[in-house]
């Protein structure tokens, strides 16, 4: 029997670790073939020898998304390695930590220019390819940060929130190539980073106030994975422009921040 997305090709923008490399490994299980793309070559080619151990096809292509001549070039190499591109997964990300009473110009620039113009740019130069080859489908990682305070983190939270409107506008705008935009909004969830940022008390506080996460847990990357890879299949072909929670229920809770954050 014929897996989901077996013969598309998806890009996944930070796909070496974390979120990204989950996403690109559910994507994989599914049967699609996974164009990795970052600007450190190690750990994306451990994704891909992941996904290659477990039957799947991957390829390792560098470039920063913050870089329009890159992210051109990373275009262009996918489309020569394997000949077409049907799906976007803008995942690459970072986080500026700061009071924003702190926060400098250059850290502002540098979360803004990687977590939105990064997928702005990425989106709009494969949506001009994929509208001249049948349409496709971008998925975003936004996050629920992007509906209120969750720490000093301005510039991360203004990116997201800009990523959740820009889904929704190249949506309208894109449907008539047949290109479809959605965005997934990831909750706490159980990375190798976090569980370094965040004390195991934090942990342990997080998953078991009813208030902070109904679930009394964190999401597991698989589940955003899954999320993902609903969004650009063919059983979601009447969706587009909405943000999806991957959060517990967090959204669905008033946002008790102080029960989480004096932890850390």
């Amino acid at each position: 029997m014929m897996q989901e997305l077996e013969e598309k090709v998806a890009l996944v923008t930070g796909g070496g670790r974390g979120i990204g490399a989950g996403i690109a490994e559910g994507l994989a299980q599914a049967g699609a073939t996974v164009a990795l793309m970052g600007r450190t070559r190690a750990p994306l080619e451990e994704t891909a020898a992941r996904i290659q151990a477990g039957g799947g096809r991957a390829s390792v292509h560098i470039g920063s998304v913050s870089n329009p001549d890159e992210v051109e070039s990373v275009l262009d190499d996918v489309l020569a390695a394997h000949g077409r591109l049907e799906i976007i997964v803008n995942n690459a990300g970072i986080v500026d930590e700061a009071n924003f009473l702190d926060i400098s110009l250059e850290g502002w620039n540098k979360t803004i220019g990687t977590d939105l113009t990064g997928a702005f740019l990425v989106t709009q130069r494969a949506a001009r390819r994929m509208r001249d080859t049948g349409g496709g489908s971008v998925v975003n990682i936004a996050s629920i940060d992007a509906n209120g305070y969750d720490g000093p983190q301005g510039s991360y939270v203004a990116a997201k929130a800009g990523l959740i409107g820009l889904t929704k506008n190249a949506a309208v705008e894109l449907a008539q190539h047949g290109i479809r935009v959605n965005s997934v909004s990831p909750g706490w969830t159980r990375t190798p980073m976090v569980e370094e940022f965040v004390s195991e008390k934090a942990l342990q506080h997080m998953m078991t106030d009813f208030q902070r996460v109904p679930m009394k847990r964190l999401v597991e990357i698989p589940e955003l994975a899954n999320a993902v890879v609903f969004l650009v299949s063919d059983k979601a072909s009447a969706i587009t422009g909405i943000d999806l929670p991957v959060d517990c229920g967090t959204l669905a809770t008033l946002y008790v921040y102080e029960t989480i954050r004096p932890l850390f």
